[in-house]
């Protein structure tokens, strides 16, 4: 069974302070932008059944997985700090005295909604950021014109060819490089 937000105040809401309950100014901006029902209709498109477990709420799992890959934390941590912080809680809407889903929950609500609901939320996030001119879109083009060139791969006759044939101003005499780097070692260990 789908659910989609809790707006329900508890009793720690009217006993902690004010300072408490105020989220960051990032999480309080990115609220605002998960606050809208666009985000909601893919998942209820698809998702909308009346019978079955109640899943975690669409909002909390939006913002839990917001949190994971800003922070790039593993499920496992995400809870850990979601459990800890009150500000996180409240941008999930997660309670104070409510549970935090577990992370196996969250792996297979992930699995359940699959990647192209994650692509719709993506495309429908740019969509709604180029609204608020937050970010500018610019055309990309590429050329993948292939054009034939005369690069061989190098062989060990070309290699010599290239190594003994002297550049301008450097000596004919050939130098025997074998033993350089069991020299260049030495001198490294001895310092």
């Amino acid at each position: 069974m789908l659910r989609t937000d809790q707006n329900q105040t508890t009793l720690w809401d009217t006993i902690l302070p004010e300072s408490l309950l105020k989220l960051p100014a990032e999480l309080e901006y990115i609220d605002e932008i998960l606050n809208d029902e666009r985000f909601m209709a893919s998942f209820l498109e698809k998702f909308n059944s009346s019978i079955g477990c109640p899943t975690v709420l669409v909002q909390t799992y939006l913002r839990l997985m917001y949190l994971k890959f800003r922070y790039q934390l593993g499920y496992e941590s995400l809870v850990q700090e979601v459990s800890d912080s009150i500000a996180w809680r409240r941008f999930c809407h997660i309670a104070i005295d409510g549970k935090v889903p577990d992370a196996s929950t969250l792996i297979k609500a992930r699995k359940r909604y699959g990647e192209n609901i994650i692509e719709q939320v993506n495309e429908l996030l740019v969509k709604k950021l180029d609204e608020q001119k937050i970010i500018r879109h610019r055309k990309l083009r590429t050329d993948t014109t292939v054009v034939e060139s005369d690069i061989h791969p190098p062989t060990v006759q070309r290699f010599f060819r290239m190594a003994f044939v002297p550049s301008p101003g450097q000596s004919t005499a050939f130098v025997n490089w074998h033993r350089t780097p069991q020299r260049v070692s030495l001198i490294r260990r001895m310092r």
